[in-house]
């Protein structure tokens, strides 16, 4: 209701009562009335109790005091009355007014307190669960040490750091890659996500300008959340590649190996948990050197130092190992010895340093002529003997010819001159000709002097 309403209403009600209080006979009724209406009108409609009171007393003031209207008994205390209608309830609101303010204010800064303290203990929950998923890392990581530990094989190894990689870092795409044995290469050992065809028969040489061996040269982690803010990696893009990151397996500032992850998406990893990768990086690295001086040590063990080739003793254990298999699959196996012709002649002609190169040069076209599934030793002196698993005494006789065609077409130089040597190759096989290994290798090398005997140069079969 506007304002004006208000004010006409207070006036008029007002008015009114004034003009029936004067009423002879009903006056005293209506004298009362303003305290009712007063009472009723103060919280409801204010404006209107203010308009009322105000026209009210001004005219019981002016009627009792210029028109002497009124009774002097009443008119005090019904001012009294309704000043204090009037005021009284005003004061109470004014006291519940500031009440609510001091409980809204107590209120909001309750409200603060509490909503600093839900911060804090969001925070502290945060913190928490970033504890926990540290503590777990840390974990993971001893996990890590302890089983790096327990082995000295170099795959074993590698496939340990493949199966925690993927436990605890959940990278779609990544190879692993190690030095190889002779130091000049890096061979993908392993991968995860990829085409593992592709990638397991891939050597990259130390000194290529292919990407992973320029990292690895540089000997620093990369991160690369997008190729396409990093121009040095932008033709990664052709690849479908969008990130990657590369950390070096470094120990006493030698590269001896690394890890190359990549994904179709940017930002596959974040700062954090590239970081622990790296503390990761770092102990498989520990490890992984131990595995492969191991094995460069056990290599060595089952190695002639001159011709690269297996050993007389490793020769023999892996002669019964293959002969136990042969037999327990009823297969066939053949053993050639083969000897250099005139060997010591050759080494009182040219010296014995012509005499080595001529032992590792035969050695190497032996290792040629073979294949994986062949084992090629040292014998001894210039003797050297090749086990042929699965092979029968046609096909171990033909690929003794190849051998000792290969052998003697070949020109080895000698300072300024140039010169050749031919061998005589016996051969046997398990099961018609021997049944135990020290067996196959005595028919063996019979045939092998009945090769010498009939002039050398030649190949010889047992029986003879």
């Amino acid at each position: 209701m506007p304002d004006k309403t208000h004010r006409i209403i207070g006036v008029v009600a007002a008015l009114l009562l004034l003009a029936l209080a004067l009423l002879p006979g009903p006056g005293s009724f209506f004298i009362c009335l303003p305290v009712f209406v007063i009472a009723l009108v103060r919280f409801s409609v204010p404006a209107i109790a203010e308009w009322f009171l105000g026209t009210y007393l001004v005219g019981l003031i002016s009627g009792r005091w210029f028109f002497h209207h009124y009774s002097q008994n009443w008119v005090f205390p019904e001012i009294f009355a309704l000043l204090i209608l009037f005021w009284v309830p005003s004061f109470i609101q004014n006291q519940r007014r500031d009440r609510k303010d001091k409980f809204n204010s107590s209120y909001e800064t309750k409200k603060r307190v509490f909503e600093n303290f839900r911060s804090i203990v969001e925070k502290i929950k945060k913190e928490n669960t970033q504890i926990e998923k540290q503590l777990r890392q840390i974990e993971h990581l001893y996990d890590v040490i302890k089983e790096a530990g327990t082995t000295l094989n170099v795959q074993e190894m590698i496939e340990l750091t493949k199966e925690f990689t993927e436990r605890m870092f959940d990278l779609p795409h990544f190879i692993i890659a190690v030095l190889s044995n002779d130091g000049k290469n890096y061979e993908i050992r392993i991968t995860s996500g990829c085409d593992e065809s592709l990638f397991r028969s891939l050597e990259i040489g130390l000194e290529s300008k292919d990407l992973s061996s320029v990292l690895a040269r540089e000997k620093k982690p990369v991160w690369v959340p997008s190729v396409e803010k990093e121009e040095r990696f932008k033709t990664l893009k052709n690849l479908s590649v969008r990130s990657f990151i590369f950390l070096p397996f470094l120990v006493q500032d030698r590269v001896i190996g690394f890890l190359c992850s990549y994904s179709t998406v940017e930002n596959f990893i974040d700062q954090e948990k590239f970081s622990n990768f790296q503390v990761f990086c770092n102990q498989i690295s520990i490890g992984l050197q131990k595995s492969l001086l191991y094995e460069k040590v056990q290599k060595l063990s089952i190695t002639d130092g001159l011709t690269k080739l297996y050993s007389h003793r490793y020769f023999k254990q892996r002669l019964e190992e293959e002969l136990i298999l042969a037999n327990r699959y009823s297969s066939q196996l053949s053993l050639l010895i083969l000897d250099i012709d005139h060997f010591k002649h050759y080494n009182d002609t040219y010296g014995h340093v012509a005499g080595d190169y001529v032992l590792m040069e035969v050695a190497k076209l032996l290792k040629d002529q073979s294949d994986v599934t062949h084992l090629v030793a040292r014998y001894g002196g210039e003797e050297m003997v090749l086990i042929a698993p699965e092979t029968t005494k046609e096909q171990a006789i033909e690929l003794a010819e190849k051998i000792r065609k290969a052998v003697g077409s070949y020109t080895f130089a000698v300072g300024r001159e140039t010169t050749s040597v031919t061998v005589s190759i016996g051969v046997a096989t398990f099961p018609q000709d021997a049944q135990t290994n020290m067996d196959l290798i005595s028919k063996a090398d019979k045939a092998l002097y009945a090769a010498k005997g009939r002039g050398r140069n030649r190949i010889v079969a047992y029986p003879i």
